[in-house]
């Protein structure tokens, strides 16, 4: 099974770490890759460049070897100077290991969303999907997507692709914007919601408008 935990890591905090290991455990992995959806490189003045992002990432899974960082999405879209999409990955993979189980982790805000993603309907064809329900959390869907996850929803995955679970486990309810505007308000709040390594780096390279040394 290959397993990929894709996100922007804007920055990497201890609640996406927390899922991480979830899904390692839920599923028994020995190994989640970890990986950096690519976007613009620069963001602004208070923002992260991708390239801060994939080293901020690094430097947060290097203490659990069961997350792997993967920065294919990365690469590709440096190499070809435009954004790179999901399905173009899996694709990627899927030609790789045709035999394969891929699962496709996703958070469920961004699940809602599925929708607007290039390609959408041809990821079920490519991996299956772990949906990551937020604590309290429902999964309220509509339209097309309501009745795909419907028709695909299992409780356990038995096929290399085209099923969706969804897993309800205690996750820690931390969002990377709340993490940003603690950073950009002088709080000290986000020492508590990232990984040492990462708010030092943060504060090395004055990221998301702080101030001072961490």
């Amino acid at each position: 099974m290959i397993c990929l935990f894709g996100g922007t890591f804007d920055p990497i905090h201890l609640g996406h770490l927390h899922a991480a290991v979830a899904v390692c455990d839920a599923l028994a992995l020995d190994e989640v890759r970890m990986l950096l959806s690519a976007r613009p490189g620069h963001r602004g003045a208070t923002g992260a460049t991708a390239r801060q992002r994939w080293e901020m990432l690094v430097l947060a899974c290097a203490d659990d070897r069961r997350l792997a960082p993967d920065d294919t999405e990365l690469r590709r879209a440096e190499g070809r100077g435009r954004p790179s999409y999901t399905v173009e990955t899996l694709e990627d993979l899927r030609a790789g290991a045709p035999d394969e189980r891929l699962v496709w982790v996703i958070g469920s805000d961004a699940y809602r969303d599925l929708e607007t993603w290039h390609r959408w309907r041809e990821v079920f064809a490519l991996a299956d999907l772990l949906v990551l329900r937020r604590p309290g959390a429902e999964l309220r869907l509509a339209g097309a997507l309501e009745t795909e996850t419907r028709q695909r929803r299992v409780e356990r995955f038995t096929a290399p692709a085209g099923q969706v679970r969804v897993l309800e486990a205690p996750m820690l309810e931390v969002s990377a914007s709340a993490v940003r505007e603690s950073l950009a308000g002088g709080g000290t709040a986000a020492a508590d919601l990232l990984p040492r390594a990462v708010y030092t780096y943060i504060y090395e390279h004055h990221l998301y408008g702080v101030i001072g040394d961490a």
